[in-house]
C-alpha cells in the first residue's frame, strides 16, 4: 500500500494543515500538493521539502492517481465540486481504488457533500467523509484543530475511522476528534458551531458598545462579562474591542484571520441548515445583514470579521478611504 499523501488547497488554512502533514507521515513518502495557485504550492515546496518528498501536481486528478489518502481544503462547495467531480481534471477522473481515503476539511453545505461522497462511492474512486475543522489559522499552524468527522462509528470499531483518526491527529488533537454520525452530519457539527461563534461575535459587539457609552471600563466591562454567564471562548480569544485582548485581531488594526466574506458564507450554511428542518434562524438572518455590509465595504472587506464593532459603532472613517489589512 503506497504511503503517499495528497493535499488539495494550500491556502490559509490547508498551508499549515500539509506542513503539519509533511511533518508527521513518514519521512521516505511523498505529500503530493495542488492549489490553482502555483505560487502557494511552490511556498510549501520551499518551506517544508525538508522534512521529506513534496511533489506539485497539475490537477486534483494527478493528485488522486499519485496518493493513497487525499485532504481537501477549498473555501466554498463550487470549488469542493471542481476538486472532486470535474470529469476531466478531478478527483473522479483519476483511476479508482475503492481504498483510496478522501478528507473534506471544507466547511461547504451538506447537500455538495453527500452529492460528492455518493458520486465518489459509485464510480468506485474511494472512500469520501467529512472532516470539517475548527481553531483557525493559528490552530492549522501548530497541529492544533479540531474535527468534525462524518463516519458513524468510532476508530476502535471502523478501520476506516482508524484511517480518519491516524491521519487527522497529524493535523489535530487526539482529544478533539469528533466522530459525528453518517456522511454529512460533520458539517452539520461544523456549521452549528460557526452559527454560534459568529453570531455571538455580533452580540458581544453589541453589549461592549452600550456598555461602553454608559460609561462602563471596556476592561472593566470584558472581567464582568467574562466572570459570568456571558463568557465564551470568542470573548476571550477574538475579543471585538481593540485594546481588550492583546492578541486579537481588532487590538492589531483588525488584521485578517477570518474574513467578514467568509462569516456571510458560513452563516448563510446555518441559515440554510435551519431552513431546511423548518428551523426559523432569527440570529442568523440579523447577522448575516451586518457582515454583509462589512464584506461589501472596500474599507472592511480586507479586515478580520471582528471589525463589524466599526460597523456598530459607526466608526468606519477611523480606517480612511483604503485599507490593505496590514
Amino acid at each position: 500500500m503506497s504511503e503517499d499523501i495528497g493535499f488539495i488547497g494550500i491556502g490559509n488554512m490547508g498551508f499549515g494543515m500539509a506542513g503539519n502533514v509533511r511533518r508527521k507521515m513518514p519521512s521516505s513518502a511523498t505529500l503530493h500538493v495542488y492549489d490553482i495557485s502555483k505560487d502557494a504550492c511552490q511556498r510549501f515546496v520551499d518551506e517544508f521539502s525538508s522534512f521529506g518528498p513534496v511533489s506539485i501536481a497539475d490537477s486534483s486528478k494527478e493528485v488522486a492517481e499519485k496518493s493513497h489518502t487525499v485532504i481537501s481544503m477549498v473555501p466554498m462547495g463550487l470549488h469542493a465540486r471542481a476538486v472532486y467531480l470535474d470529469n476531466q481534471n478531478g478527483v473522479i477522473a483519476a483511476k479508482g481504488d475503492p481504498d483510496r481515503l478522501f478528507l473534506e476539511c471544507s466547511t461547504i453545505d451538506v447537500a455538495t457533500a453527500k452529492d460528492i461522497g455518493h458520486q465518489i462511492a459509485a464510480a468506485k474512486a474511494g472512500i469520501y467523509v467529512d472532516t470539517p475543522v475548527s481553531g483557525g489559522i493559528a490552530g492549522a499552524a501548530a497541529g492544533r484543530l479540531s474535527f468534525m468527522c462524518g463516519r458513524p462509528r468510532g476508530p476502535t470499531d471502523d478501520p476506516v475511522s482508524k484511517r480518519v483518526f491516524d491521519i487527522v491527529c497529524w493535523m489535530g488533537m487526539p482529544e478533539k476528534v469528533y466522530f459525528c454520525g453518517e456522511l454529512g452530519t460533520g458539517l452539520v457539527n461544523k456549521i452549528a458551531n460557526n452559527y454560534v461563534a459568529i453570531c455571538n461575535t455580533t452580540v458581544m459587539a453589541e453589549a461592549m458598545a452600550f456598555g461602553i457609552r454608559h460609561g462602563v471600563d471596556k476592561r472593566t466591562l470584558y472581567e464582568c462579562i467574562a466572570a459570568s454567564s456571558g463568557d465564551s471562548w470568542v470573548l476571550r480569544n477574538n475579543h471585538v474591542v481593540p485594546g481588550v485582548i492583546p492578541n486579537s485581531p481588532s487590538s492589531n488594526g483588525f488584521k485578517l484571520t477570518f474574513a467578514p466574506k467568509m462569516s456571510v458564507k458560513d452563516v448563510s450554511l446555518g441559515i440554510d441548515a435551519a431552513q431546511e428542518v423548518d428551523i426559523y434562524p432569527s440570529m442568523g438572518k440579523a447577522a448575516v445583514s451586518l457582515y454583509q455590509k462589512a464584506a461589501e465595504d472596500p474599507r472592511t472587506a480586507a479586515l478580520d470579521q471582528s471589525v463589524v464593532w466599526l460597523l456598530i459603532n459607526d466608526e468606519l472613517d477611523s480606517l480612511g478611504p483604503k485599507i490593505n489589512g496590514s
